[in-house]
């Protein structure tokens, strides 16, 4: 009699454990164990860094509509440049919609290049209803979702980070954008959407989750919510942890995730997720007010309790009509000049359309492959190596030093202390700086950088007393950085 007890109790035991471990299945992509990030923040706070420790300075790439509009072979196309231009971010949306300016049209929950949506789609949009069909694979696409695997396969096998966007919440969330909107999303939809996301590509360790999307989280109403929700349930997607979007819990380590807003300067996701434990960076949208990119950067820069790290994740696009023209590429040089000289840690750049209708290259819509090549794509590289070269990671902004000659907006020079005894100097144009530096006698060692040729041209060394040191570019730079180093 009890050992038919303990028989039965035994068999209990084992009956949950095979219950347990099935639910726990359920929850897990393929069984698999979720994996933390590639990428963290760093122990100052103040940019990301890989896996290995080095520091990782983000050249991201703006494609909101790849997984919509592109075949498998354009996605490789894009990717392939990309690389080879230096940019190791790229920036997608899963749920953009698909939309064209001229004419306005704009398709919810649109077919991608194979035919399949994204959401089933026969009484009205469920958001709750990811299209699936069984079968299929990231190589033979058999919905929708075979495809993005592909898209995410595809930039984790050339080392490249993927910033995903789970849905454009301008578009589908808020639901501000006039001609291109639909409110389709609840809070409840937002969680269950990003439970699935996260169960999905829990064992990918490359990818960032970016909230919003063009908006900002409270505009049109209180949407604070609905972002908050969709944190909390990718993180449960990929954990199987419930944790609340405001408590600390080791299973947030297992997510990446920041919030992009809409252009409107100075009000970026640090206005309403700071304090967030789910927002691990800021990330900020200046878009055509170019003016702006140093201020916006600066603002979160200068934010304590806690300090965060901040990227440019949507300046002014080139060729894409601006507040005061069109932006150029030597506009594009300088919002990520500027960003980086602030504190910025990454800048993403994007692309509007040529005169011919190509584009534009953020859709990526109409002949896009024809304008990779843009002269603002090219400068990113010698950007990057440039901040690499000059011990990025411990640049600190120093404003304060320059009495005269800053200028504002655009034309703005900004400072940065490395080290002990460094100082760079970035010059948009080729105007006269005057500086007061923190030691009164000393020897100082001024060197040159040409931002457009990406090549040094050693100074002199001078002594200097109590009083500014002025000094402007060499004579036909349109733009520089001056190195200057006390000796």
């Amino acid at each position: 009699m009890i050992y038919s007890i303990y028989l039965r109790r035994v068999f209990q035991l084992m009956f949950f454990i095979f219950l347990y471990q099935g639910i726990i299945s359920c929850n897990h992509t393929n069984g698999q164990d979720p994996v933390k990030p590639r990428l963290s923040v760093s122990e100052n706070q103040r940019f990301l860094k890989d896996i290995d420790g080095s520091p990782f300075l983000w050249i991201g790439g703006t494609v909101w509509g790849m997984s919509e509009w592109l075949s498998r072979e354009e996605i490789d196309y894009y990717l392939d440049d990309r690389q080879k231009k230096g940019f190791n971010v790229v920036q997608v949306c899963l749920f953009w919609g698909k939309r064209t300016d001229d004419p306005v049209d704009f398709t919810a929950n649109p077919p991608n290049f194979y035919g399949h949506s994204c959401f089933t789609d026969q009484d009205g949009i469920d958001p709750l209803t990811p299209a699936i069909r069984n079968g299929g694979s990231p190589e033979e696409s058999n919905d929708y979702w075979d495809h993005v695997d592909y898209m995410l396969e595809a930039m984790r096998k050339r080392s490249m980070i993927a910033a995903v966007l789970p849905v454009w919440g301008r578009r589908y969330v808020n639901a501000t954008h006039p001609n291109f909107s639909q409110s389709i999303f609840t809070p409840e939809s937002m969680y269950e959407y990003g439970r699935f996301l996260g169960n999905r590509y829990r064992h990918f360790d490359h990818i960032i989750w970016v909230l919003g999307g063009d908006v900002q989280a409270d505009f049109g109403g209180d949407f604070l919510g609905h972002y908050r929700a969709m944190a909390e349930g990718i993180n449960f997607g990929i954990t199987g942890e419930r944790c609340k979007w405001n408590e600390n819990s080791r299973a947030w380590d297992f997510s990446l995730m920041t919030y992009h807003p809409d252009g409107a300067p100075l009000k970026n996701s640090s206005r309403w997720f700071h304090q967030d434990v789910w927002l691990d960076f800021n990330m900020i949208e200046t878009f055509v007010n170019v003016n702006s990119v140093y201020a916006a950067v600066e603002q979160d820069y200068q934010k304590r309790e806690p300090v965060k790290p901040t990227v440019m994740g949507e300046p002014g696009y080139e060729n894409h009509p601006g507040k005061e023209g069109t932006i150029s590429a030597t506009q594009v040089r300088r919002q990520a000049w500027q960003s980086f000289f602030a504190g910025a840690a990454g800048f993403t750049y994007g692309g509007f359309r040529d005169s011919l209708g190509n584009g534009p290259l953020f859709t990526p819509f109409r002949g896009w492959k024809q304008i990779l090549d843009w002269e603002g794509a090219g400068s990113l590289a010698i950007i990057s190596k440039f901040c690499l070269e000059q011990g990025w990671p411990d640049w600190t902004p120093r404003q304060e030093i320059v009495v005269a000659g800053r200028n504002e907006g655009e034309f703005m020079k900004a400072v940065v202390k490395v080290g002990q005894n460094r100082f760079l100097v970035f010059f948009p144009d080729n105007t006269e700086i005057s500086l007061k530096l923190e030691s009164e006698n000393h020897e100082i060692k001024l060197s040159w950088y040409n931002s457009l040729s990406n090549v040094y041209q050693d100074g002199e060394n001078i002594q200097i007393e109590a009083q500014a040191l002025t000094v402007s570019p060499p004579a036909g730079w349109t733009e520089g950085i001056l190195i200057l180093e006390l000796k």
